[in-house]
């Protein structure tokens, strides 16, 4: 083993020798890589018609005109926005991209599950149970006329968050394109909308597996940025489904809740590494349920892709749901997780 050697410093080499990215650094740079991808307006067009009105020029979009869109034709007008996150125009690209944000913010169908993790202030005799001290409420209680005394300390402690959720979504080949990107924005919109304050990991996978957000307490601004790193993303290429798995469990084990929860957004096709079900069975060890929202596999392969997705749940005591359109992703997610 050598000093460069990933397994030398601790990362796991699961699949062939292959490892997750969860660096920091290096996920920024792969996203930087791959953002650098942008569709031109001259082959947007191309690939949608209606896109002279809702973007009449560069630089320009009329937001009624796309949401309109969406609501007549939702396949066209996703496909459209999802596209237009991804534009070579920059001004275009953010207009787009805070479009989606405001869609997927109060995805329809959901409610949120309030409550977890609030800061909780509180006097307590032990100063050693897991709070922190309360500099400024202390000094405010200290008169500075006499010795400072136990009961005269406070502690602010935290609750502990009863639940964590890791997004994990296929960005491979085989699902890749306007349709995914849209499925992954609304699925992660309707997550966070129903965890607020639980902690959150998002991860994106087809050969490799990308720590696209490490696992933390979900807080205002996580779906805006969850958007630009999936806009970002571009994925593609073979689906290796148990190195996703593997490094979501690490993120697992890591997760200070009691209950934890895995959402797999995939079709459930494996083109490489090892076979998926024995990692998704050694889940429940864990303590973790691995949930699978089932897109639709390509022509030919849809049984033996909704049959993995099945398995996969199955084997970790998760649940299945299926997702044939974007536009099901937020009852999805309130179906598995009910």
């Amino acid at each position: 083993m050598t000093p460069g050697d990933p397994a030398a410093a601790g990362q796991p080499l699961p699949s062939g020798g292959k490892r997750a990215v969860t660096d920091p650094g290096e996920v920024q740079k792969l996203l930087r890589d791959q953002a650098s991808r942008t569709s031109a307006r001259s082959e947007l067009t191309y690939r949608h018609p209606d896109l002279p009105a809702v973007s009449p020029e560069a630089g320009m979009l009329d937001e009624q005109a796309l949401s309109d869109l969406v609501h007549t034709d939702p396949e066209a007008g996703l496909g459209l926005l999802a596209d237009l996150t991804r534009a070579a125009d920059a001004g275009l690209r953010e207009r787009a991209r805070r479009l989606a944000t405001l869609l997927a913010v109060r995805p329809r169908g959901t409610e949120a599950e309030r409550g977890l993790g609030r800061p909780a202030l509180a006097l307590v005799t032990d100063p050693y149970a897991g709070a922190d001290l309360d500099l400024d409420a202390t000094l405010n209680r200290l008169t500075g006329l006499h010795r400072p005394h136990l009961d005269d300390l406070v502690f602010r402690g935290w609750r502990r968050s009863e639940s964590a959720y890791l997004l994990v979504v296929d960005s491979s080949g085989s699902v890749a394109g306007p349709r995914l990107a849209t499925a992954a924005v609304l699925t992660a919109g309707a997550l966070c909308h129903r965890i607020v304050d639980a902690e959150l990991a998002v991860l994106a996978f087809w050969s490799r597996t990308v720590l696209l957000r490490p696992l933390g307490p979900a807080a205002a601004g996580t779906v805006a940025q969850l958007v630009d790193r999936l806009a970002d993303l571009r994925g593609g290429g073979t689906t290796d489904l148990a190195l996703a798995l593997r490094t979501t469990l690490d993120q697992a084990r890591l997760a200070r809740a009691a209950r934890r929860d895995v959402l797999l957004l995939t079709d459930g096709v494996r083109t490489e590494g090892d076979d998926p079900l024995p990692v998704a069975a050694s889940a429940a060890g864990l303590g973790v349920r691995i949930h699978v929202l089932g897109l639709k596999a390509p022509t030919g392969e849809e049984e033996t892709g909704e049959a993995t997705c099945r398995a996969i749940a199955s084997a970790s005591g998760g649940r299945y749901a299926a997702v044939g359109s974007p536009l099901d992703a937020a009852a999805a997610v309130s179906a598995v997780l009910a």
